[in-house]
C-alpha cells in the first residue's frame, strides 16, 4: 500500500472535510460515553436483547414526580416510538423519540406500563391470551358527569386515557367496544392513530359491569357474547360530526380557546357539546373555562413540555365526538 493510499484511508476514517471530521469526533465521543456509562444495563426492546443507558428525569421539572425515564441506545438499535422495553422486571413503553440534529445515537422517553388489557378478537383473547401492556391515566380531573340507566341506577361518568402499541392486533379495538380496567368496565369513545405515531391513544368512558356478558374473574369484557354482538359495532359512519376550531400549535404559557361546531350532512346545526375532555398524558394543560360552545385552556409555562401533544375532545348528548390534536411549542 502506497503512502498516498494510507493517507487517503486515514482521511476517509477521520472525514474528508471539517463537518465530517466533527461528526466522526462526536460519534466517537458518544461511543466512549456509552461504553463507560454507569447507567448502561441489559434490556430487551421488542424481544431483542441489547444494552441501553437509562436516565432519571430531573424531578425539579417534573411536577407529577412520575417514574418516566430517558433511554439512550446506539443508532443500530431497533427502538422506536411504541416499542416495549423490558427492564428490571417491568415493561416500559417508548412514548417520544427525539429527532437528533446530529444523528450519533437514539434517545427517547419511556413510561412504565401499568396495566394489561385483554379483549376478544373473534373467539380468542388477544395477545395469545395474555393481552397487551398499556399505559393508562385517569382523566376524571378534567371532566365529571353522571350517566343514568333506567330510573334507579347511575355511575360517575369517569374517563380513562389509554395508550397501546400500534399494531395489527391493537387496531382491532373498536369505538364502542368495552374493556376492563382495574375491575371496572370502560367503553371506547375515541381513538387516535396520528398524534403519536407508533402508539394508539384511546379515550374511554365508564360503563356498567354485566356478569352475563363479561368474564369478571379474568377481566375480559364481552367474553360470553357472540362475535357479531351489536354492542361491539363501531359508532362511526354517521352523518353528524363535531368540528373543533382553534390553534393546532399552542405555545407554553398561552391561554388558548377552542370552539365546537356541530354539522349534520354538511350543514351547521345548533347543538351543544355536553362533555369536554383533554387527553393529556403529560398534564400540560388545565381548563380555565368551559361552556357548551367552547373551552379555554392554559398551557403550562414549562420548556420541558415543548414537543408534547394533547387532544381536545368534545362530545354531544347523543354521543357524537369531535377532536383536535394540539402540539405544544416554544414561545420563541
Amino acid at each position: 500500500m502506497s503512502y498516498s493510499d494510507i493517507f487517503q484511508r486515514r482521511t476517509g476514517i477521520r472525514g474528508t472535510n471539517r463537518i465530517e471530521r466533527n461528526i466522526a469526533k462526536k460519534t466517537r465521543s458518544f461511543e466512549r460515553y456509552f461504553e463507560n456509562s454507569l447507567n448502561k444495563e441489559l434490556v430487551t426492546i421488542d424481544e431483542v436483547e441489547q444494552y441501553a443507558v437509562l436516565q432519571d428525569q430531573n424531578q425539579n421539572n417534573n411536577k407529577d414526580l412520575s417514574d418516566d425515564k430517558y433511554i439512550i441506545t446506539p443508532l443500530d438499535s431497533n427502538m422506536k416510538t411504541g416499542s416495549y422495553v423490558t427492564w428490571r422486571e417491568k415493561i416500559w413503553m417508548v412514548f417520544t423519540e427525539e429527532n437528533k440534529t446530529i444523528p450519533t445515537h437514539k434517545q427517547a422517553k419511556i413510561k412504565s406500563s401499568n396495566h394489561f388489557i385483554k379483549w376478544m378478537n373473534g373467539k380468542e383473547i388477544i395477545g395469545n391470551g395474555h393481552g397487551y401492556p398499556a399505559f393508562i391515566q385517569n382523566q376524571t380531573l378534567y371532566t365529571l358527569g353522571v350517566s343514568t340507566s333506567g330510573n334507579h341506577s347511575w355511575i360517575v361518568n369517569a374517563k380513562m386515557m389509554m395508550y397501546l402499541q400500534d399494531n395489527s392486533e391493537t387496531r382491532t379495538l373498536k369505538i364502542g367496544q368495552r374493556i376492563f380496567i382495574g375491575g371496572e368496565v370502560y367503553q371506547i369513545m375515541f381513538r387516535d392513530y396520528v398524534s403519536r405515531s407508533g402508539l394508539i391513544n384511546f379515550l374511554l368512558e365508564q360503563d356498567f359491569v354485566n356478569e352475563e356478558r363479561d368474564d369478571v374473574a379474568n377481566e375480559v369484557a364481552d367474553y360470553y357474547t357472540a362475535v357479531e354482538d351489536d354492542s361491539n359495532q363501531e359508532i362511526e359512519g354517521t352523518s353528524k360530526e363535531v368540528i373543533i376550531n382553534g390553534l393546532s400549535k399552542a405555545k407554553i404559557g398561552a391561554l388558548v380557546k377552542y370552539e365546537a361546531k356541530v354539522f349534520s350532512d354538511g350543514t351547521e346545526i345548533q347543538e351543544d357539546v355536553t362533555d369536554w375532555v383533554i387527553a393529556d398524558v403529560d398534564r400540560v394543560a388545565t381548563i380555565v373555562e368551559q361552556t357548551p360552545q367552547y373551552i379555554t385552556i392554559r398551557i403550562e409555562n414549562n420548556f420541558q413540555r415543548v414537543g408534547s401533544t394533547i387532544s381536545i375532545i368534545g362530545k354531544t348528548a347523543d354521543g357524537t365526538i369531535g377532536s383536535k390534536s394540539v402540539n405544544i411549542i416554544s414561545p420563541y
